[in-house]
């Protein structure tokens, strides 16, 4: 089989990374600017052999339209607690959502990179249903797309509740299908396939197990898939090093970075006294400059929040004592002594005031 792996986000790289070490199929890849700073990835994945062709898009995103769907659904699910700014929100959806459909129009006359056949694969794998990339598929109505979760169990629980109803727009045929839903996509690939959302109905469902993946993968793949990374955004860790390393989480608001790194530095406090070297991966949608925190502490190292945290837990060349996370779903890291999950209610002990979610519990 010829696949062609459309990787947009961190996670989705990661898991494509573990998929084609161990596969015996025709595989190329596609790099997007969807996450700014995987496009660094190219070179590196020239190098490795995994893939018979890398390509590179770079082209329009919507950007503010999930952000602004996120505030409305908090209008519905939520006691209203400043109904001014609930208005507000709704009004710069309503805008964000014809922009939308703008990025929809666009998308029709993008220029593949050159050499790119994309009728010439039997699957195509995205990730990224909102993205210049993926419209262009629809508006190309290629009926071999498998949709593959953007994150260990996104498409599991709990989700916005307001985007159920764009449901209705995609079955009129007024907007492209979110998270899978589009009626090229054939399939679609998670993780775990229990207690799925509701837009998974009638597609065809695909279990495999990211645990699964990174299990079968032997000593040395796990460390060639680390030292993509750590070429590619030049991070090495001296030997018997004790490393613990925080996984930051999304805050928002105007008080935001602020307290993104006050968050960091009570975790510091709190559980890395005496670590010889503290890593800070930020979430992929957290911008937050870590560098005040650097200057204050020569042990703290920022990895870039387009990178995967879950690929240091691939190498044989270093060890992390201590993953601390708020809410991360990648936290089932094997190799790591201690994981702890502190909770949302973690900030407010600590009188770190956030935005408001129903589904951070």
């Amino acid at each position: 089989m010829k696949i062609l792996y459309v990787c947009e986000k961190p996670y989705n790289l990661y898991r494509t990374l573990a998929k084609a070490v161990n596969s015996n199929d025709e595989q190329d890849i596609l790099l997007t600017e969807t996450t700014k700073g995987m496009e660094f990835m190219f070179e590196e994945l020239k190098k490795s052999k995994l893939f018979g062709n890398v390509y590179f898009f770079d082209g329009y995103r919507h950007s503010i339209f999930h952000p602004n769907v996120k505030g409305i659904d908090q209008f519905t699910v939520e006691r209203i607690s400043d109904i001014k700014d609930h208005i507000i929100t709704f009004f710069r959806m309503f805008i964000a959502f014809f922009d939308y459909l703008k990025s929809q129009r666009k998308a029709k006359k993008i220029t593949l990179p050159e050499g790119l056949d994309i009728e010439a694969y039997d699957e195509i794998h995205i990730t990224d249903c909102t993205s210049t990339i993926n419209f262009f598929l629809y508006h190309r109505k290629q009926k071999n797309l498998v949709y593959v979760e953007h994150g260990k169990n996104a498409l599991s629980g709990n989700y916005f509740k307001i985007l159920d109803l764009l449901i209705i727009l995609t079955k009129l045929r007024i907007i492209h299908g979110i998270r899978g839903s589009n009626r090229y996509i054939k399939a679609i690939e998670v993780s775990d396939k229990s207690n799925l959302i509701s837009d998974t109905k009638g597609k065809e469902i695909r279990e495999l197990s990211i645990d699964k993946l990174i299990g079968d993968l032997s000593l040395e793949q796990g460390e060639s898939i680390y030292q993509l990374y750590a070429k590619t955004y030049n991070f090495n860790f001296p030997a018997e090093s004790t490393i613990d390393m925080f996984m930051t989480t999304r805050i928002s608001g105007e008080l935001r970075d602020e307290i993104h790194v006050a968050l960091c530095e009570e975790v510091i406090g709190d559980f890395m006294p005496d670590a010889d070297i503290i890593v800070i991966k930020p979430h992929p949608a957290d911008i937050t400059d870590y560098t005040p925190i650097t200057l204050k502490d020569k042990r703290c190292v920022i990895i870039p929040p387009y990178v995967s945290a879950e690929v240091f837990t691939l190498s044989t060349s270093l060890k992390i004592r201590k993953l601390i996370n708020i809410d991360s779903s990648a936290v089932n890291f094997k190799s790591v002594d201690e994981n702890i999950t502190l909770g949302y209610k973690y900030l407010k002990e600590k009188g770190l005031s956030y935005t408001d979610d129903p589904y951070r519990k």
